[in-house]
């Protein structure tokens, strides 16, 4: 199994807007009828004042394997996904993908 985490790093004057945002924008993946999907997650920031400012929102997707998300990521569903971004000037850096493969 894998987990991808996609991480969006948002101006703080911007996190309700981008969190309205990101849950319409994951109705239009059609993710759930994805061969090899798992389960997603949306996470927010938060932040303690004895750790540095968390500004990144997370999408995390579980998959089967490597294969069944990168088939993913050339659906038409993935494009469609996509389509909408968010203005850039939501953005305090540049969004990341990170893939980790779960060890058994």
């Amino acid at each position: 199994m894998i987990t991808v985490f996609t991480k969006f790093p948002i101006k703080a004057e911007h996190y309700e807007e981008f969190a309205n945002h990101i849950k319409e924008a994951v109705k239009k993946h059609n993710i759930e009828a994805q061969e090899g999907f798992i389960d997603m997650r949306l996470l927010a920031p938060q932040n303690l004042p004895m750790i540095e400012e968390n500004s990144q929102f997370i999408i995390e997707t579980s998959w089967k394997d490597i294969k069944s998300f990168t088939n993913y990521t050339i659906s038409d569903d993935f494009k469609k996904s996509h389509e909408n971004l968010p203005p850039h000037d939501w953005f305090a850096g540049r969004p990341e993908v990170k893939v980790y493969e779960t060890i058994e």
